[in-house]
């Protein structure tokens, strides 16, 4: 084989492995470019000729995408929202209620705790945000559909299917009749799943402003208005009994017909434009932050408490998910994580640890309803009990979520 086989053969290979590994490289016609050997020193045609490939490949560019540094923070923000998501759980609704109901001096405690840990699901959000909408991360439908998607639905098969039996032949709440009923619903904590997948479908369209920081800076501002401000000032209206306000905020909102930024998709976005596009790098900016998070929290506490007290019933006003008393504590709360967690130095056995719990969490909180069901059930471990010994709510809901969480653990 002659001097000029062996160059173009070459060549080809080296034009051949540009386009296997970046197809937006199109591929050059061979009769565009020639090559003059006769002009080239003979060192370099030597090197052409005998060149080992090692040689070949140390010497172009590198198209390997370069190995990407794990979030440690990231999985450390994923645990800390699962226990608070328990403790939730394990001190309210349901307990709060029947303090309210009996005028228990101890509701004020657990009105506390359920304030406290509503960052717990937004945490979540903002955190399954700063991964899927990452432009530099491969995307396809089919890893969409396939993987991520397909992963959530089958989930939510699994744990419906596990609770609607569980109703039916364990609790006898139910009729085997009605299976097919509490499969398709799902339990109320199942909601998760849905409100992660309608985020995920519309992931694609995200992902295209989500390095436009205009952009997103743009929706964000939709998001806090229409999905935030709006809905707070009808709680507002609604707990203090501003009929005439509450009416026409709602003529008003009603009229324009907007549903494009609601809800979670603002904390979806949010996570990534924050990660990628927000470092505050003053920790006196911080601290002031940090500062205003904890005023929040006792703010939310305080109306809701004082609301309860007022009105005697259960109230959410103040600390639904969506509201901005919930919305700014989240975000300073993940900033914190980013800042002040991302910037420790953890050891091996700390990685470990901390990749270990965070690859649990999704199954602690699929697992942990149903858990909390077969403790109060069976176990006789409860808010206002621990197996058969009656304890006071404020220290019975902390040893009940850490019985659940050590027992979610289990697998």
């Amino acid at each position: 084989m002659d001097l000029t086989s062996n160059t173009t053969i070459l060549k080809s290979r080296i034009n051949d492995e540009f386009v296997s590994n970046n197809e937006t490289i199109s591929r050059p016609q061979e009769d565009q470019t020639q090559i003059n050997i006769s002009n080239l020193p003979s060192n370099i045609l030597t090197s052409v000729v005998t060149g080992s490939e090692t040689t070949l490949n140390e010497s172009r560019p590198s198209l390997q995408p370069e190995k990407r540094k794990r979030l440690y923070w990231a999985d450390c923000a994923r645990i800390f929202s699962m226990f608070g998501i328990i403790l939730l759980h394990s001190a309210g609704y349901g307990c709060e209620k029947t303090l309210l109901k009996r005028k228990d001096s101890n509701v004020m405690i657990i009105c506390l705790y359920n304030c406290m840990t509503r960052f717990g699901v937004p945490m979540f959000v903002l955190l399954s945000g700063t991964f899927i909408l990452d432009p530099s991360r491969t995307f396809s439908f089919k890893k969409l559909f396939r993987h991520n998607i397909l992963r959530l639905a089958t989930a939510f098969a699994f744990w419906s299917t596990l609770n609607a039996l569980i109703n039916i032949f364990l609790y006898k709440k139910n009729k085997p009749s009605e299976f097919l009923k509490l499969f398709v619903v799902g339990e109320e904590y199942l909601w998760f799943i849905f409100m992660i997948i309608g985020c995920y479908l519309v992931s694609p369209f995200l992902r295209l402003f989500s390095d436009d920081v205009t952009l997103a800076r743009y929706f964000l501002g939709l998001c806090i208005f229409w999905g935030s401000l709006i809905p707070t000032l009808q709680n507002i209206f609604s707990s203090y009994q501003w009929k005439e306000a509450q009416d026409e905020l709602n003529t008003w909102t009603s009229r324009w017909h907007y549903h494009f930024t609601l809800e979670f998709v603002g904390y979806f976005v949010a996570g990534y434009h924050i990660v990628k596009h927000v470092t505050i790098k003053s920790f006196k900016i911080r601290g002031l932050l940090y500062a205003l998070g904890l005023i929040d929290i006792f703010l939310i506490f305080g109306m809701t408490y004082r609301l309860e007290m007022k009105t005697g019933r259960y109230s959410k006003d103040f600390r639904d998910s969506y509201t901005l008393t919930v919305a700014f504590y989240t975000v300073v709360l993940f900033i914190f994580f980013k800042h002040e967690i991302g910037r420790i130095n953890f050891s091996e056995r700390a990685i470990r640890i901390i990749s270990k719990l965070s690859a649990l969490t999704f199954g602690m909180y699929l697992s942990h309803m149903i858990l909390k069901g077969l403790l109060s059930r069976y176990a006789h471990i409860k808010q206002e009990e621990f197996l058969g010994i009656k304890l006071t709510s404020p220290v019975g809901c902390p040893i009940f979520w850490m019985v659940i969480s050590g027992s979610s653990l289990l697998k």
